[in-house]
């Protein structure tokens, strides 16, 4: 392993099983979904980091396919498939696959991995896997040969065809999402490795295809509004026959997070104190991507990737546009909120071994060619699927946040935290009236007016007429009671 790679502290763990996703459709039965796929997922000890440079490797005996049975899969639920091996072209009879010699199978596991690549550089971040056949775990009926015991810790193997189903139990948080540029990319490979031993050598055959792989962000987190609005403000000041003009630019946004392929929106305030109208009002989304060559500094809290200097920096603009029909003219100000559309497939990732992508929103006002203004405000772009999980998964992931948030605060039943499907946008709504409902009602009022009520004269003359009316109806006698026998009529209805 190189030296310039970090051993992450997971080594050797065991991943929590998360069960099957659910799909809408029954499958009929078949022998794939007969033999039950094993659902122990760990990170191996040592990374198989020559996945990067060598993702296949073939042998003329043994053929592999990876068969996904999904398009993306999500951190908290489970990465599920099948592998298609041949051995010795099949099951059908052949001349000289009877002539062949002997060949036996040690180990057959499925991983998960995570790479990131800048340039000419590679770093393996991430490493699941599950073992399909070992000594654990035999191979199904019609691949090894009957009656042949495992020996050497090897199963003898005919000519067969078998299909074998896999199941990768996923953490809640997996890493970065996937990201492709010119120079950078953040990538998954499934990847199927089989050790062999073919006329008494070691052979290794692996196949490996690319998928998608999201981490789950907190729904109760992720689209809230921020504590603080993100305000950014500039000014200008020019000297005129009249005097000094000053052009104030303010923008600000409620939220730092923002969905790939929707609209985002904020607000741009104009103070023109001049004499000339500012008629060009311009939104841009600025793609910034750091480069790195040290390694972060590690630290308890995580924050030591943002302690490096890069040593590049590249800016892109990928969109623009204008603020229709906005003009503001000389000694005036105005307020407006303005949209700016996200293209789809953008995500911003987090600092890495190489690389970082950030977003930022760039508000640009112009009175003349020499004379304009702009700030900038930082964004951060997420996959639609992080916080919109996929119907087949979302039992997985529901009970994996469940378990999250019951292990950082521990409840009783009665308050116990419940996941439900949109919940991201559930809490940014209830945020929201939860605010209006403090501003209008203020808090201190609320708890002065049940103060009030629970020292008033009224709630306190009633609890031992409470106490009396409740001896006469059960039929017990109290000798402080009292001893009118009719009872008023308010308390006898009680």
């Amino acid at each position: 392993m190189p030296s310039n790679i970090s051993i992450p502290a997971d080594y050797g763990i065991t991943i929590p099983a998360r069960g099957r996703s659910i799909s809408p459709i029954r499958p009929g039965p078949s022998m794939e979904r007969l033999r039950r796929a094993p659902s122990r997922t760990f990170v191996p000890t040592a990374f198989p980091i020559d996945i990067i440079d060598f993702p296949q490797s073939l042998h003329p005996r043994i053929r592999l396919g990876i068969r996904v049975s999904a398009p993306v899969f999500m951190g908290g639920a489970t990465a599920e498939g099948a592998i298609h091996i041949i051995v010795d072209g099949g099951a059908q009879p052949s001349r000289a696959r009877r002539k062949s010699s002997p060949l036996s199978i040690d180990r057959l596991s499925v991983s998960l991995v995570g790479i990131e690549r800048s340039g000419a550089r590679q770093y393996m971040f991430r490493c699941l896997t599950t073992d399909l056949i070992d000594e654990a775990h035999p191979p199904p009926i019609g691949m090894a040969r009957p009656n042949q015991p495992m020996s050497d810790r090897l199963w003898e193997i005919m000519p067969s065809n078998t299909i074998l189903p896999f199941r990768i139990d996923l953490p809640v948080k997996l890493g970065p999402p996937p990201y492709l540029s010119k120079r950078n990319s953040v990538t998954y490979l499934v990847s199927v490795l089989v050790e062999a031993k073919i006329d008494g050598m070691r052979a290794y055959v692996r196949e490996s295809e690319e998928v998608v792989v999201l981490t789950v962000h907190d729904p109760e987190k992720a689209l809230l509004n921020l504590p603080n609005p993100l305000v950014v403000t500039d000014e200008i000041q020019s000297s005129h026959r009249k005097g000094l003009e000053t052009l104030k630019l303010t923008a600000g946004i409620h939220r730092q997070t923002w969905i790939s392929g929707y609209p985002l929106f904020v607000d741009v305030q104009i103070a023109n104190g001049g004499s000339k109208a500012v008629k060009r009002v311009e939104l841009q989304l600025e793609r910034s991507t750091f480069v790195y060559t040290h390694t972060a500094p590690a630290d308890d809290e995580g924050l030591g990737a943002l302690l490096r200097m890069p040593d590049k920096c590249g800016k892109e603009i990928l969109v623009k546009a204008m603020c229709p029909d906005w003009q503001i003219s000389g000694q005036s100000h105005d307020l407006r909120t303005c949209r700016l559309q996200i293209p789809s497939g953008l995500v911003s990732v987090d600092e890495g071994r190489f690389f970082g992508v950030r977003f930022f929103l760039t508000i640009r006002i112009a009175v003349s060619f020499a004379k304009h203004l702009t700030v900038q405000l930082p964004i951060t772009v997420i996959h639609p699927n992080s916080i919109d999980i996929p119907p087949n998964c979302l039992a997985q992931v529901a009970a994996t946040i469940e378990h999250k948030h019951r292990s950082r605060s521990p409840s009783t039943p009665d308050t116990m935290y419940r996941y439900r499907p949109g919940q991201a946008f559930i809490a940014a709504r209830r945020q929201s009236f939860d605010e209006v409902a403090r501003r209008t009602i203020p808090q201190e009022d609320v708890n002065e007016l049940t103060s009030l009520l629970n020292r008033s004269t009224n709630s306190q003359s009633q609890r031992p007429r409470r106490r009396a009316s409740t001896s006469i109806i059960s039929g017990t006698t109290n000798p402080n009671s009292n001893p009118n026998p009719n009872p008023p009529i308010a308390y006898r209805s009680s």
